[in-house]
């Protein structure tokens, strides 16, 4: 038996549960055929039952050679693991316990510092001239500690303006709005498809399809991003054709590929062309909006979508052209 890859989560929230059994399997495709991964929920509410369908529906998605070696555990409050466990020695369950702790006790602080910085950086570009400590909290939901060091950080970059009615981003730089983009990129899983026949829709094919599911209360937590989401924000931006389709998903559900294309399917070999991303996001659903394309995915996603493409230049000017119109509704805002 080969290693077995554990990645520890403390929630009850199905869409956590589905995004960390993705990045499994995607994990585990870089590995030798004998090792196996585990997801274990820490402190969850999970019954055994809910374990179990959670865990047959990422299966009926995923490649099988993949899908059987990636297994669904939680563990409650009083330290009882329930669900399925990959074959290992009598010690598993106390060294699982003992990763749990340890995972608990790191926390996830940086995580958490990028998504309040995201939310800051969308609050802006929406026009919003001042949030409170307090408000932050409880939009982001992130503890105090969290936010005020996520305020630090944009301090440290120049990035932090105060007045009286609170705290808002500072218009960003080029440079300011690529970091920014990278850390929200690094937030999220990405998975690839490839077509292997060749004969793939279109990406504008596969938008019409996905608005077409949408309307039928299907795929209802997926934004379009990449190339077509940016034009949503930036009539103007010089691509002619985009190259493949990007697309948001605010939880770990991705059944609905096969509804967009039938022939696609995953692909590790990042030299293969993709012709549509999903990217896995944990946040900043309530930011998008709704457009020629459907549902549009948030603009830092756009943006970050067009670095991960290759289209710097064209990444450049949809930041400025985001600055522009932030500047327009906050200055709207002030007048009123």
């Amino acid at each position: 038996m080969g290693d077995v890859l554990v990645k520890v989560k403390c929630s009850s929230n199905a869409r956590d549960a589905r995004d960390a059994l993705l990045a499994l399997a995607y994990a585990l495709a870089e590995e030798p055929s004998t090792s196996q991964a585990l997801c274990l929920l820490a402190k969850s509410r999970f019954t055994a039952k809910r374990l179990s369908e959670e865990l047959a529906r990422f299966r009926s998605v995923v490649r099988p050679d993949l899908a059987m070696r990636v297994m669904l555990a939680a563990m409650d409050g009083e330290g009882q693991i329930i669900g399925e466990l990959p074959q290992g020695p009598p010690e598993l369950g106390g060294y699982l316990k003992e990763w749990v702790d340890k995972e608990l006790s790191a926390g996830t602080d940086r995580v958490s510092r990028e998504s309040v910085k995201s939310h800051i950086a969308h609050l802006w570009l929406q026009g919003h001239i001042g949030q409170t400590l307090a408000k932050l909290q409880k939009d982001t939901r992130a503890s105090h500690p969290t936010v005020a060091a996520a305020l630090r950080d944009l301090d440290q970059q120049g990035l932090l303006y105060t007045d009286r009615k609170g705290v808002m981003l500072r218009e960003p730089t080029w440079e300011a709005w690529r970091r920014l983009a990278e850390a929200h990129a690094n937030k999220r899983t990405l998975v690839r498809f490839v077509d292997p026949s060749g004969l793939s829709r279109p990406a504008m094919a596969m938008v019409e399809k996905l608005k077409s599911l949408q309307a039928r209360g299907i795929a209802q937590a997926v934004a379009v991003g990449g190339v077509m989401g940016a034009k949503h924000y930036h009539r103007d931006l010089d691509i002619t054709a985009p190259p493949r389709l990007d697309l948001s998903v605010f939880g770990g559900d991705i059944r609905f590929v096969r509804q967009l294309d039938a022939g696609l399917v995953v692909s590790e070999n990042k030299d293969t062309k993709a012709v549509l991303v999903v990217h896995l996001t944990p946040a900043g659903e309530s930011f998008t909006e709704i457009g020629a394309v459907g549902r549009a995915a948030p603009p830092l996603d756009c943006l970050a979508d067009l670095l991960e493409i290759g289209l710097a230049s064209e990444a450049r000017d949809f930041a400025f052209a985001l600055n522009s119109q932030a500047k327009s509704r906050r200055n709207e805002e002030y007048r009123q």
